[in-house]
């Protein structure tokens, strides 16, 4: 139902040519607290009116530990459901069944840097910074949704981690090293689950009325709106945090400023640089007749 032109094959050769470990990614190293984590785009910190310029670096490190875990937390439903997919022809294509194992397999190794790095940053920083708990309980949501909305709130997160990749992150020589590999070693990956998920989302779709398939971006929506919720209480601890790191106590006016412009970084990340990513916009047209709209209204609400 989709126009492109992956294959299972392709994407099974492209894991094995380029397997990686956590290992790789860290290679003995520490992060550079003198400089950034994140890009202005996805850290949102330039025009915090009443930091100063070390208060802005130390957020948008506070921010880069928050990223990681975010993406964990997230990222939690996808072992899990892309086993079931698996499981469905265990007996029949074998170079799909590897490619799924593959891929869950990869969502653990991500899962396992990216806890390792807030555990890193947590060493350097010198604060415990809070994190939003909970990640079972949200799988658990995720997973309770249609099949079809599960893959596509997946595509969703896999395009965008490219975007933050590729557009904002790769020619950025004055991030820190370290955290720009773990983007780096975390988008070789997802530039070719993106494509897995399309494949999903083909034997998925090709069986569903297309009521069924309208009714599945309803569900992606009520999903953005609950992550929306998951990142406005890690914004609060951010706050929180931030105050620790910089001995600094915020008057109500200054927690507002910096909610106001974290809240719209944060949406942008995770929610609305998917929402509007060409790739992930194909898909919606593609499958439904008025999905498009209701993923552009969404994403023009959020970025108000």
């Amino acid at each position: 139902m989709l126009t492109h032109d992956y294959s299972y094959t392709n994407c099974l050769q492209g894991s094995v040519k380029n397997a990686w470990t956590v290992e790789d990614c860290f290679q003995g190293r520490t992060f550079d607290f003198s400089k950034p984590f994140l890009p202005e785009c996805i850290a949102g910190v330039g025009d915090i009116a009443c930091l100063s310029d070390d208060e802005k670096r130390t957020l948008n490190q506070i921010r880069g530990n928050s990223y990681c875990h975010i993406f964990a937390f997230v990222e939690e439903y996808i072992v899990p459901m892309v086993l079931d997919h698996a499981r469905q022809d265990v007996y029949g294509d074998e170079t799909r069944l590897w490619s799924l194992l593959r891929f869950a397999e990869e969502e653990v190794k991500h899962q396992e840097m990216l806890r390792r790095a807030c555990d890193q940053f947590e060493d350097g920083f010198g604060v415990t910074c809070g994190l939003v708990p909970g990640r079972e309980d949200v799988a658990k949501v995720v997973l309770d949704t249609s099949p079809l909305a599960a893959l596509l709130l997946t595509s969703l997160i896999e395009w965008f981690t490219q975007l933050h990749y590729v557009a904002h992150v790769r020619d950025h020589d004055d991030l820190d090293e370290l955290f720009r590999d773990i983007l780096r070693f975390h988008w070789i990956d997802e530039s070719r689950h993106a494509r897995l998920d399309s494949l999903l989302i083909d034997e998925i779709a090709a069986e569903l009325s297309p009521e069924q398939r309208e009714a599945a971006i309803d569900e992606l929506l009520e999903l953005g709106g609950a992550v929306d919720g998951l990142l406005a209480q890690q914004l609060e601890m951010d706050i929180e945090a931030l105050e620790k790191s910089t001995r600094r106590s915020f008057s109500d006016d200054e927690k507002r400023e910096i909610r106001s412009e974290q809240q719209r970084a944060y949406r942008w990340t995770f929610i609305v640089s998917g929402l509007q990513h060409p790739k992930f916009t194909q898909i919606v047209a593609e499958l439904t007749e008025v999905g498009s709209n209701k993923i552009a209204a969404a994403a023009e609400a959020l970025s108000a």
